[in-house]
């Protein structure tokens, strides 16, 4: 019984020590995400058919707050991004709609950043890590 009482302690103790909202990082210089379709509105309706969706993408800094830097904008469900410089980063996407009624307005969602705790939106919150890696060895050899 106590072996039982030790483990089942054990076990709770680990739960909450990890964090919930964990970043999970990857190591990378380009990565590519990729994210489930959007086919409704924020009441839930289907799009009028002919309506176009497409998504714009982001990377910021982690730590930073706004609504990072431009990366590219795609009718595709993933897209590779590329960091320009060392460091932590995160990936933003918005979805963009173009009534069929009007092609010429754009309607835009809300940004999605990946380290957010809403698992509807982000079950794992995730982040690449980007650090030029050194230059060999030179000079090598017995002393």
């Amino acid at each position: 019984m106590k072996k039982i009482l030790v483990l089942l302690f054990a076990f709770l103790f680990i739960g909450f020590a990890v964090p919930a909202n964990a970043i999970d990082w990857t190591v990378a210089n380009q990565a590519t995400v990729a994210w489930d379709a959007v086919t409704q509105n924020v009441d839930g309706e289907t799009f009028p058919a002919g309506d176009v969706i497409l998504y714009r993408l982001y990377i910021k800094k982690a730590g930073t707050a706004g609504d990072g830097t431009f990366a590219g904008e795609t009718d595709a469900l993933e897209f590779t991004l590329t960091f320009p410089t060392e460091g932590k980063w995160l990936a933003g996407a918005k979805a963009i709609r173009k009534p069929v009624a009007d092609p010429t307005e754009i309607i835009e969602s809300e940004m999605i950043w990946s380290d957010s705790t809403d698992v509807v939106y982000v079950p794992v919150p995730f982040g690449f890590i980007y650090y030029v890696r050194p230059g060999k060895v030179k000079g090598i050899g017995p002393k």
